[in-house]
Order: structure tokens, then sequence, then C-alpha cells
């Protein structure tokens, strides 16, 4: 019996369209079972990558984070949710980020909820990975909700990145001196494609 090339499915030897003997019927009952296999491989995949797709969202427990410094590089603690990661949990307890455990092709947002009474402080986030910068700053954060409470968001960055990468954000602001400024900060990411 022969095989196709790509994906090794038996086909059988004989004179199409004609069928010669019982064993040419048992060669296409082979093809058939390969073939319906394969297509199922592809469902299931499709499923797996449309409807469920590799994601992590993660969180700090005690919230809000107070701070007077004019820079925070935020330490995750709490897994918000995660779905079908990989073999290891998506959060990095130790490292306080996103800890990716197979390589591909991701989207990758954060943000940052910063409350202060001081009206200068106007937040920015970046992402960053392995502790180096891998995204530009964020535009200035919005208002939202009460007085002095900005929102500084990266919604999708497109990263590719490579298995046991620690992703972080970082959040920045430039008022003068040393405000009080309280953050409330989220970190998430969907893989997209595996090579």
């Amino acid at each position: 019996m022969k095989v196709t090339e790509t994906y090794d499915l038996p086909y059988p030897e004989c004179d199409p369209p004609l069928v010669k003997d019982a064993s040419q019927i048992a060669q296409v009952r082979l093809l058939a079972e390969a073939v319906n296999e394969q297509v199922q491989d592809l469902v299931d995949y499709g499923d797996d990558v449309l409807f469920r797709p590799p994601a992590a969202r993660l969180g700090i427990l005690i919230l809000p984070v107070v701070t007077t410094d004019s820079f925070a590089i935020p330490f995750f603690d709490t897994l918000v949710f995660g779905s079908n990661w990989g073999d290891s949990a998506p959060l990095d307890i130790a490292a306080g980020g996103l800890r990716v455990s197979t390589p591909g092709w991701y989207l990758v947002g954060c943000h940052a909820l910063v409350g202060s009474a001081t009206a200068g402080v106007l937040p920015m986030v970046r992402l960053t990975v392995n502790g180096a910068s891998a995204s530009s700053w964020s535009a200035v954060g919005g208002n939202y909700g009460a007085p002095n409470s900005r929102l500084a968001a990266l919604s999708a960055v497109p990263m590719i990145l490579q298995e046991g990468d620690l992703v972080r954000m970082e959040i920045k602001h430039l008022a003068a001196g040393s405000p009080t400024w309280e953050y409330r900060p989220h970190l998430w990411a969907v893989r997209l494609v595996t090579p």
C-alpha cells in the first residue's frame, strides 16, 4: 500500500475508479479512516485555538499598592484565570510575573488603575520580557471614575515569546516631587500561534 507524502495517508494501489477485488476495498476503508482521524485532529486543534486559546491574567491580592516613588514594577501574586496554558502554571510566584511555558506568538496587555490626591500623577505603563523593555510606554492614562483616577493601558501588544520568558509590567508617572499614589495592575496574555 502506498502513502501520501505529506500526511502519510494510505491509498489503494488500483486503477481508479475501478475496484477490482476486496483487498482494494479494505485499502479504501483504511484511507477513509486515516482521513477521518486527520480531520478530527484539525477540528480539535481549531476548538482549542479558537474557543479555548491558551490565556492567563494576573493580579495582586492586596490592593491598592501605595507608593511615593515615581516608578513601580508590580509584583503579581494572584492568578485571576489560566486556560490551557501548558505544563506549568502561568504565574511565577517567585518572580512575580507571567512565565511562558510554550513558545509562540502572543498578544500581551496590561493596565493600571492609578489614583492620587495629586492631579499631576499621570501614569503610563509598559511591558518587559526578562527585565528588558518589550514595548513603548503607553499614552498617559485617561480619567477613569473618581477624581484623579486614571487608567493607563496597553491592550494587545504582539510578541514572539520563548519557553521560560518572564513577562512583567512597569508603571511610571512624571509628577514633580514625591506624591503618594496607589495602583491596581493587571497583566494578561493570549497565545495565538504555536510553532
